[in-house]
């Protein structure tokens, strides 16, 4: 009786597992159509830390950059020419992923032009792949074209060079992990690891961390169970963590229980998103803010002292949140 009760279960997982293969095909495995790019063609790469010229000159005490969560090429010429106006004494910008729609010439060349004569061109930029960057498949892959517009630095686990690395300044250390590319539980671990060691040899600089899928899902409906077992732990280690892919902003600070070698420290979690894709914030009684409906951005201001963070919704600059760290 137990076998045919054990046989009924795993024939109705099956049966289960495949209606939702069959469902969601398509979403999880088909890529839509390229589209066709008629215009100028741009063959452009992007200025990154990679450059020790480039790193050198922005080893200094008082940083200010800005943070954009999802673009989805939805952000025009005009309202990138507009935060470059609004923001003029930058030193470099970051964004955490599906800055295109998806990994084709079409797409790449939206991306390019949205920046070209604005100012934003000649600014360094630390990036990392969302989901949209990757193409679908069994097991998903990051086109070699992405590493070659943004050739970042190589300082990160073996199997993520180029996508999940860090950059040293004097006051912050900044940490990119391309949560996309995890497939493997080998994957998840290695990248675990690394986060947890970089993160330590920080010293006493202020640590931010900027990723794609959030630990916390801040979307109704939408829920990252590997990226919370994997990163929580690690992320008793930073300062801020920010991420994007659930279009909305929200914050909360995740206060650790104090061990008795390490005092409690709280770490911020910032989702965001400057994309005009949106979804409804989750209903929480954790977060200190949040906002859906709206693209937003972050403007960092690190000094020796203190890092500031304030979110301005991108459109009108109306400052809609900030919080300050102080060592």
């Amino acid at each position: 009786m137990k076998k045919i009760i054990g046989w009924i279960i795993g024939l109705c997982l099956l049966a289960g597992g495949a209606t939702t293969c069959a469902i969601r095909w398509e979403a999880w495995f088909g890529n839509p159509p390229e589209p066709e790019w008629v215009g100028d063609t741009i063959d452009y790469q992007f200025i990154t830390f990679a450059d020790d010229s480039v790193l050198y000159g922005a080893q200094q005490d008082t940083l200010q950059f800005l943070l954009l969560g999802d673009i989805h090429n939805s952000l025009t010429k005009a309202q990138m020419a507009l935060l470059a106006v609004r923001h003029t004494d930058i030193d470099f910008w970051s964004q955490t992923g599906d800055w295109m729609e998806r990994p084709y010439l079409y797409y790449e060349q939206m991306m390019y032009q949205s920046l070209v004569g604005t100012g934003w061109e000649a600014l360094p930029v630390v990036a990392i792949p969302g989901n949209h960057e990757y193409l679908k498949g069994v097991v998903k892959t990051l086109p070699e074209k992405w590493k070659s517009i943004f050739p970042n630095p190589q300082n990160g686990p073996a199997r993520f060079l180029g996508t999940t690395y860090f950059v040293d300044f004097p006051q912050l250390r900044l940490i990119a992990i391309d949560t996309d590319g995890l497939h493997r539980m080998s994957d998840y671990t290695q990248v675990a690891f690394w986060l947890k060691k970089t993160l330590r040899e920080a010293g006493d600089k202020f640590t931010i961390v900027m990723m794609h899928h959030p630990v916390y899902s801040t979307a109704k409906g939408r829920q990252n169970p590997l990226m919370w077992l994997t990163f929580y732990g690690a992320m008793r280690e930073a300062d801020v963590v920010f991420s994007g892919h659930d279009h909305n902003y929200a914050r909360r600070t995740e206060y650790y229980k104090e061990r008795f070698w390490k005092k409690e420290e709280p770490t911020v979690f910032i989702a965001t998103n400057a994309s005009t894709k949106k979804y409804p914030v989750k209903e929480n009684n954790k977060y200190e803010t949040s906002l859906a409906g709206e693209p937003v951005y972050e403007y960092i201001l690190v000094t020796p002292s203190a890092l500031k963070i304030k979110t301005y919704t991108l459109l009108s600059g109306e400052l809609i949140d900030e919080v300050e760290m102080v060592k």
